[in-house]
């Protein structure tokens, strides 16, 4: 009997799923390294923000800032020398699986005791 061509037929039904896992990785991948990527970027916003409160015009140097490095919906509150920086943005998938997943990351920055202390809510 001639058993050639079976390993090929395995391969080639395999090979859809496979390719389907790999395009899941990396869609999740891509997806944490931009949420990385956008909480670095306010947490620095915040500790650049908290070092010059007595800017006048902070919130919209802050807001320039963020504008400038991230994309979204950019929310910055300055109240009691605390700041508050909220980004909201729809991310499309690189694949187009018909879906969009939304982020939402706020942070809030304060000094104590000569240290800056910044939370995620």
């Amino acid at each position: 009997m001639n058993n050639k061509g079976q390993s090929l037929v395995i391969f080639i039904l395999i090979l859809p799923i496979l390719l389907l896992l790999f395009a899941l990785i990396w869609e999740i991948g891509n997806l944490g390294f931009t949420i990385n990527r956008y909480e670095t970027e306010i947490k620095d916003t915040i500790t650049y923000g908290l070092n010059n409160l007595e800017n006048p015009n902070l919130k919209k140097e802050l807001i320039k800032l963020l504008e400038s490095n991230v994309e979204g919906d950019i929310y910055v509150e300055i109240n009691d020398n605390k700041i508050k920086i909220r980004i909201k943005k729809k991310y499309d998938a690189l694949f187009n699986f018909n879906n969009k997943f939304d982020i939402d990351i706020t942070y809030q920055g304060y000094k104590e005791n000569n240290k800056i202390i910044t939370v995620k809510e």
